[in-house]
């Protein structure tokens, strides 16, 4: 029995940081990625790089984005950071699901996460028709209908 080949290495986008740079390595020495992928992968890659910004910021490391300047004016010294947690929640999660859009196999069962495809939620049952035909109807808008006496 052959062992499947070994995916080709992918050289990581310039400008990514170690993070970055780290994250794409561990993905594409596993994986062999397409073109979208490669590009959701550079997507989530600049995400950690955000994120290891944003932790040195939180952190107290000042000089990774801000730096602290003196109003000759008044003699004041004042360092203002606004959102930094947020933006870090917020690329957290962008990075995830980044990540999760990549649809990898497992790598103990080479199986790939379920694919989500069109609408889901209030827009599933919402009644429009899509291109491919009406929506569906779930079960509990046929009882409403029938209970409305449609």
């Amino acid at each position: 029995m052959s062992m499947p080949d070994a995916p080709k290495r992918q050289s990581a986008p310039a400008g990514l940081g170690t993070g970055g740079r780290k994250l794409w390595t561990s993905v594409t020495s596993e994986h062999t990625l397409d073109v979208t992928q490669q590009v959701t992968l550079t997507e989530a890659c600049r995400a950690k790089d955000r994120l290891d910004k944003l932790d040195q910021l939180l952190r107290g490391e000042v000089d990774t984005w801000a730096k602290l300047t003196h109003n000759t004016r008044t003699e004041d010294y004042e360092l203002r950071i606004d959102q930094a947690l947020s933006a870090a929640n917020a690329t957290a999660n962008l990075m995830k699901q980044l990540i999760a859009s990549l649809r990898l196999p497992d790598s103990e069962s080479g199986k790939r996460p379920q694919a989500r495809g069109g609408a889901r939620g209030a827009y599933q049952s919402s009644g429009a028709s899509t291109p491919t035909g009406p929506a569906r109807v779930s079960s509990l808008e046929r009882h409403r209908a029938r209970s409305a006496g449609s």
